[in-house]
């Protein structure tokens, strides 16, 4: 059964999906097709803005699979329950903030979402010990 909390890793996949087809496409815009379809044995990095949301999503990367993980320990436990539920919608949420928070934020914003989505992991994995 999918429960609310799976519907937020759900959501959460497709975030990283939406960041990886722009981040794709700005990249693409910067650096060009000969680069981006060819070996790309010289190292180039997207720069400014583009730069900006190329980073936001390596950084979801990054930061993923410790929430997925969370999810699948509190899931197998079957203890699954509001604290998995709030935790994982608070991952969500700060994610996509942090986006736009990263591109076009102002100092200080980035981290903030950053750790709003990190608290919501521990929120999740405080399903374990109730």
């Amino acid at each position: 059964m999918m429960t609310s909390d799976l519907w937020a890793l759900v959501a959460t996949i497709g975030l990283a999906m939406l960041q990886l087809g722009l981040s794709s496409i700005l990249t693409l815009r910067q650096l060009g097709p000969v680069w981006v379809a060819g070996p790309r044995d010289e190292a180039k990095r997207v720069t400014g803005i583009s730069g900006r949301f190329v980073r936001a999503h390596l950084n979801l990367l990054e930061i993923f699979p410790q929430f997925a993980a969370a999810l699948f320990v509190v899931h197998a436990a079957d203890l699954q329950g509001e604290c998995a539920i709030l935790g994982s919608w608070l991952f969500f949420a700060a994610r996509v903030v942090y986006v736009p928070a990263y591109a076009f934020g102002p100092t200080g914003m980035r981290p903030l979402c950053w750790m709003a989505g990190q608290v919501g992991i521990v929120i999740v994995l405080l399903d374990l010990f109730r």
